[in-house]
This record gives C-alpha cells, sequence and structure tokens, in this order.
C-alpha cells in the first residue's frame, strides 16, 4: 500500500526543518562565521534557491537555528525539575542535567560556547547569545526556587547566581568533551547546598 502523499504544506515544514537540522550542525562543527549559506544548503539536500525561499538572509537562518536550539536545550533544563521526584534527589539531578548538558545536547551547546565566543567581536552576536544564555538561567533560577521553598529553606545565594554558574558549567563542558561532567556536577551541588539556611528543619531532614 502506497504511503499517502504528503501536502505543500508538510514538504515546505520538512524542508525547513531539514535546513534547521543541517545549520545546527554546521554552526556546532565550524561556528558562526565559517558555516555558509551554500554548505547547510548541501548539508540539507536542497537548493540555495529551497533555502532563500526559507530564509532570506544568513542572519534569519541563525535567528531560527538559534531559537531551535535554545527551545531544546530550556525544555531539558525543564524537564530535570521533574516535580514528581522529591525535592533533595531532585535539586542533584537538576544539577547533574544542566552540567551534563554537553554530554545530552552536545550540537546545541556547542553552538552557544561558539556564539559566546564570537559575541565578543559581533555586538548583535553578543546580544543573542546573551538573551539565550539569560533564558536558560532563569528556566534553571525558577526551578530551584520552586525546589528551595518546597524545601522549605532559603539561600545564601541569589538563585540566579547558581544558575549562571550552572550555565557557564555547562558551556566548559562543551569545551572539553569526555572528561568528568559528573564530578563538576557533584561539585556545584555541594556548594548550592552549604548555602542553605534552614527555615523549617522537619520538612528538610524528611526530604534527604
Amino acid at each position: 500500500m502506497n504511503a499517502p502523499r504528503r501536502t505543500q504544506d508538510e514538504r515546505r515544514e520538512a524542508t525547513r526543518d531539514a535546513l534547521l537540522g543541517a545549520a545546527v550542525a554546521l554552526l556546532a562543527e565550524r561556528g558562526v562565521a565559517a558555516a555558509t549559506l551554500a554548505d547547510v544548503a548541501e548539508r540539507a539536500g536542497v537548493s540555495k534557491g529551497a533555502l532563500t525561499h526559507h530564509f532570506d538572509a544568513k542572519d534569519a537562518l541563525l535567528d531560527a537555528a538559534l531559537e531551535r536550539v535554545g527551545a531544546a536545550l530550556a525544555a531539558a533544563l525543564t524537564a530535570a525539575w521533574d516535580p514528581t521526584v522529591a525535592p533533595f534527589p531532585r535539586l542533584r539531578a537538576a544539577i547533574a542535567g544542566a552540567v551534563g548538558l554537553a554530554a545530552s545536547h552536545p550540537a546545541e551547546l556547542r553552538v552557544f560556547a561558539a556564539l559566546a565566543g564570537e559575541g565578543t567581536r559581533d555586538p548583535r552576536l553578543g546580544a543573542l547569545a546573551r538573551r539565550h544564555l539569560d533564558a536558560l538561567e532563569a528556566t534553571f533560577a525558577q526551578g530551584l526556587t520552586f525546589t528551595l521553598d518546597e524545601l522549605g529553606v532559603r539561600a545564601r545565594f541569589a538563585p540566579e547566581a547558581a544558575a549562571r554558574a550552572l550555565v557557564a558549567a555547562a558551556l566548559g563542558e562543551a569545551l572539553r568533551p569526555g572528561e568528568a561532567a559528573g564530578d563538576t556536577a557533584d561539585f556545584i551541588h555541594a556548594v548550592i547546598s552549604t548555602g542553605f539556611v534552614l527555615t523549617r528543619t522537619s520538612r528538610v531532614t524528611e526530604a534527604r
């Protein structure tokens, strides 16, 4: 039995998806400056004309690719703060998940690492990097705030500061693939844990 033919909208969406996937892969491999539109079209298996039908300039493609990367990383961080898991194990899992993004989402994190580096020379790229990194940090900070509230503790540090450290650690791991990310996660967990001030001790004891 023949498979049903795809509609024009479905074919258009499939082409766009292939282009974004190719763009993310090439940005991760080569960086922003070296990834050309022709390379993206070739990697996606489409003509350059098909590419420009969807993205009329490199900046438009870059913006869309970064939106995809940011959404994937934010979804991974959100999933790490699983509310069905007890708070202390949830905290450890979320920290491990954030630092472990280099292993679970290597291409996406390398794109951000490259963008952050090239953003020092290009104000537009720097602004893009900052916007997406701010969103990731906010996602982690929200999960941390919720978990600390559930534990009945307050922290001696701002959750946003912990989030910045986690995202920076994840970017660092992306530049050192294969190294012991677990050790980094354990260290950050220990640092965060020592920053608690108990407000409802019984709940913290039970959560452990």
